[in-house]
């Protein structure tokens, strides 16, 4: 990270000394990071992510699906392209995820040593704390390292795009600090090297918005002589880093997910979303200092009322006037407020993100900001007579107390049953993780413990459309059929789009013998996801099969069934079956028998012995010219 100062190669044993130690205690404190499974947001960001699955074309590897933690965010889907190219295109090989993950984070920490050590260091920093530069920066970093709060930016593994763009933020200020110390030529690439780091950043995370404000704020803050002095020789800078609003601008304008933010939310108005956010911030700062519980997924409930948040406000605004205060005269504590308040003010102050009120990952960045106002005021005010192996002792037992409870924390990510049921028992109203519990439970058909949960998330959350189709599939598999398909039928009335809601309710239809909505509720679900094999196979199968014939449609069975076969390149049994099938309903059993003799030969091939007789009873029914007729519904 540079010399400030020392002389020669003594001046950097130091600083090598502790950037080695941060790599070793950050490898040390996240070991346990590497077990830890795809949750939650991961999954559609990660595994169901077709995008990531190929660098070309580029723009492709760059974009991702439209309301997943990807959208709008190119770099960091291309950094998730390039772990599945290693992973040799298994998305489930988790551990290069992970690998990535702390990697970003131990380069972020080393970025952070560097860019407070040389605050220190700085002109107006140098009288008072000049000669523990190094010793206080390195703490700063190591505490900031291996602070359990960081667990959701690290061991939740989609959360790169907020360590990714904290790394980028990082550097963008690192660089610009270093090319206010050098001379002309290495001042310019320096610039350079700042301005490509905003731009990265920008194409990271929307919150990279403010880091072009942070560097004119450290420039007046700790620059020499103030900003006027220097703004003839930081103009290319400044400009080359507001430039790079236009890539933000850019991304946000296509609406990447528009599902789940901006103003349009009857439910979260800006002014109930900025209430709540006083509390969500406060409770940010009390896990700076005091990290526990952690909550993946908080599900924060609305301040509908100033009343409900009044202390919490009262408190914030006081920060916020400080911060002012101070920044108008040039105090440090002032920077490090707008840190805190500048980096959290785009998603908890400015743009309502419905779907994640709160959340730990947000505090990756301004956390840096609490952690150096505690080590640098402890070291500043401290009685002149207490000993510095007093406070070099207690830096140390915070250290080891944190590393322990992240190592700890990371195994909570180990399996997806832990990490919910911690959540349920962390929050208890919280409706999606009771949903996402009982998904884990339905896994292992623990239908009964799942169904107490989904009840309970519905009566929560009314409106919770996910949670009312898996309440509804638990219901039907036990056999209650009306309350479930009722449950199922709410999904859809609240979520027209939820193509697996008219799955299921497809399936529990043709459960009971109801072919007519069954092929109905088949339909809706095929509109949107049109080239599904599966769903093409229901129809084409009903259609072909059923005993009613006023139900029965050969050719639109056998079209569907072409359209299952193209998909499979003839290399599924079920489709072929169901080709053969929708043949025969048409009269044309040569096809039907030549088609019904390629599955039974594919089934034989592939070692599925289950199907097998069935497809040898059908083929000679089709060889003695008569159609395959069923009375109920067969799960293909």
């Amino acid at each position: 990270m540079g010399g400030t100062g020392g002389k020669g190669r003594r001046g950097w044993a130091p600083v090598a000394i502790a950037a080695v130690a941060l790599v070793v205690i950050g490898v040390a404190t996240y070991s346990s990071s590497f077990d830890g499974i795809l949750v939650f947001d991961d999954e559609p960001s990660i595994a169901d992510n077709p995008n990531i699955r190929s660098f070309w074309p580029l723009t492709r590897a760059m974009a991702a699906p439209p309301d997943t933690t990807l959208s709008g965010r190119p770099i960091a889907s291309l950094t998730f392209a390039i772990n599945y190219a290693l992973a040799q295109r298994d998305p489930r090989d988790l551990w290069g995820y992970h690998a990535v993950n702390l990697a970003i984070h131990i380069l972020a920490a080393l970025v952070l040593f560097g860019i407070v050590r040389r605050t220190l260091a700085s002109p107006r920093m140098r009288e008072r704390v000049g000669a523990a530069a190094t010793p206080l920066a390195f703490v700063t970093a190591l505490i900031w390292l291996v602070h359990p709060v960081q667990t959701g930016s690290v061991t939740y593994i989609v959360q790169r795009v907020e360590s990714l763009m904290g790394l980028f933020y990082l550097l963008t200020l690192y660089c610009a600090i270093r090319s206010a110390e050098e001379t002309d030529r290495t001042s310019n690439g320096w610039i350079t090297g700042a301005i490509v780091a905003c731009a990265l950043g920008m194409a990271t995370k929307e919150a990279m918005v403010t880091a072009p404000l942070m560097v004119l704020l450290w420039d007046w803050t700790f620059g020499s002589s103030g900003l006027e002095s220097r703004r003839a020789s930081r103009w290319p800078l400044y400009v080359g880093l507001a430039a790079t609003w236009m890539i933000a601008a850019a991304l946000a304008a296509a609406g990447p997910r528009a599902h789940s933010v901006g103003f349009s939310f009857p439910e979260w108005p800006w002014p109930t979303y900025l209430r709540t956010q006083a509390g969500v911030v406060a409770h940010y700062l009390r896990l700076a200092i005091v990290p526990s519980p952690l909550v993946l997924d908080y599900e924060w409930p609305a301040a509908h009322s100033i009343v409900d948040v009044a202390p919490q406000a009262v408190m914030l605004l006081a920060f916020i006037a400080v911060t002012i205060w101070a920044l108008v005269r040039r105090m440090p504590i002032g920077f490090a407020g707008a840190w805190l308040f500048g980096i959290l003010a785009p998603t908890s102050s400015v743009i309502p993100i419905v779907t994640e009120i709160a959340a730990e990952h947000r505090m990756y960045l301004p956390l840096a900001a609490v952690i150096a106002v505690g080590v640098i005021g402890a070291y500043v005010i401290r009685p002149r007579k207490l000993p510095r192996l007093v406070l070099a002792l207690s830096a140390g037992a915070v250290v080891a107390a944190f590393a322990f409870m992240t190592h700890a924390r990371n195994r909570d990510y180990h399996d997806y049953e832990r990490i919910w049921l911690d959540t349920i028992q962390k929050r208890p109203s919280n409706s999606r993780a009771r949903n996402n519990y009982a998904s884990a439970l339905l896994v292992h058909g623990r239908y009964a413990e799942a169904e107490d949960h989904l009840r309970a998330a519905v009566q929560m959350k009314p409106d919770f459309a996910e949670a009312h189709v898996n309440l509804g599939v638990v219901l039907c598999a036990r056999g209650a059929f009306d309350e479930g398909i009722a449950h199922l039928q709410r999904a859809v009335a609240i979520q027209p789009d939820y193509w697996q809601a008219y799955q299921d309710l497809g399936e529990a239809f043709a459960s009971q013998g109801r072919f007519k909505p069954a092929i109905s509720s088949y339909v809706k679900a095929l509109e949107g996801r049109t080239n599904d094999v599966m769903l093409l196979n229901r129809i084409a199968w009903i259609l072909a099969t059923s005993s009613d014939a006023d139900l029965r449609d050969g050719a639109r069975a056998a079209t569907l069934a072409e359209r299952a076969v193209r998909l499979t390149n003839r290399e599924d049994a079920a489709s072929l079956d169901s080709l053969a099938a929708a043949y025969a309903e048409l009269g044309r059993y040569g096809e039907a028998s030549t088609t019904a003799g390629e599955a039974l030969a594919l089934a034989r091939k592939k070692g599925d012995p289950a199907i097998a007789p069935e497809l040898e009873s059908r083929l000679a029914l089709y060889q003695a010219h008569r159609p395959f007729r069923e009375a109920t519904a067969r799960q293909r």
